[in-house]
């Protein structure tokens, strides 16, 4: 496992995001229009160099699914933090997964962007086995060119390979094309219980790198697949705020550790004779089930 020095690394994390202080504060307000441009720039350049997972590859990969993927991870922290060092310290390693596609009306190239991070230096990353599923499987006319993910301080990179994922848990593993760079990771707690603090960084509906808090609302067994093919997923209802583009995201401790990944949200209804929302369930896959996949060298 690899070890970090939380105080020298969040000091390089302010040199390094050209933050303005003023007054003892870092001054940042996000563009969303430029990230956005900035990541389409970037994947016009990718598509014409080639190298992105191809369809027939990442349709094979997920059929197969069921595997695991060793990690050179970083070993967890045990020092609380302030949420907004938190903030900085997770939006290094936190990602804009990226759906390069064409569609039926025009020839421009379109993004989809959903949220993942990575939890080994050597760009492996972890996102929504759906967030992959609709680059594999395209639908209504859409034709997919490539899978991108970005990071904030800039730079983009090609998905090559779905290491390993899980239908029923909701995960994928990806393998970037990092061409040596050593990338900012965050590293997986045991679990969280509970009643716990946690935190969300994700991009819902292109706010990038939105930041909540909530608690562990509760943890349960939810049933899911298809109607002759019921099954059991261990899931984590948290209360931090998120939505669609969310997918995928980190759900943080205290100490910045990941304890789930974010995976959707759930209505509840009064009845269907009075279908006025009453509650929205935000459910995420625990950590849990994270490390049935991803196993520590």
């Amino acid at each position: 496992m690899l070890k970090i020095n939380i105080g020298k690394y969040l000091i390089a994390i302010i040199v390094a995001s050209g933050l303005t202080v003023g007054k003892g504060k870092a001054q940042v307000f996000t563009n969303d229009a430029k990230i956005f441009a900035g990541y389409e720039h970037s994947v016009d350049s990718l598509l014409a160099s080639a190298g992105t997972l191809s369809i027939d590859l990442a349709q094979n990969q997920l059929k197969q699914g069921g595997s695991s993927v060793k990690i050179n991870g970083i070993k967890p922290f045990k020092r609380v933090l302030k949420a907004n060092d938190l903030y900085k310290l997770a939006k290094q390693a936190t990602v804009i997964t990226g759906c390069a596609y064409l569609c039926p009306k025009c020839d421009k190239v379109h993004i989809s962007e959903s949220s993942g991070y990575v939890i080994d230096s050597k760009g492996i990353v972890v996102t929504n086995y759906h967030v992959m599923a609709t680059y594999a499987f395209m639908k209504d006319g859409n034709k997919p060119k490539g899978f991108f993910v970005r990071l904030s301080g800039g730079k983009t990179y090609n998905v090559i390979s779905i290491l390993a994922s899980s239908k029923i848990d909701d995960l994928a593993i990806l393998q970037l094309d990092t061409k040596g760079d050593e990338l900012p990771a965050l590293p997986l707690a045991q679990r969280a219980e509970v009643g716990d603090q946690v935190y969300v960084l994700g991009h819902p509906k292109g706010m990038h790198y939105y930041f909540s808090q909530g608690y562990v609302n509760n943890k349960y067994m939810e049933q899911t697949g298809e109607p002759n093919n019921r099954m059991y997923r261990e899931m984590m209802a948290i209360s931090a705020d998120y939505a669609t583009g969310s997918s995928g995201g980190p759900v943080m401790d205290i100490y910045g550790n990941v304890v789930g990944t974010v995976s959707n949200t759930n209505m509840l209804l009064h009845s269907d004779m009075n279908p006025s929302v009453q509650m929205v369930v935000k459910n995420t896959v625990p950590v849990e089930s994270l490390r049935k996949i991803v196993l520590p060298l």
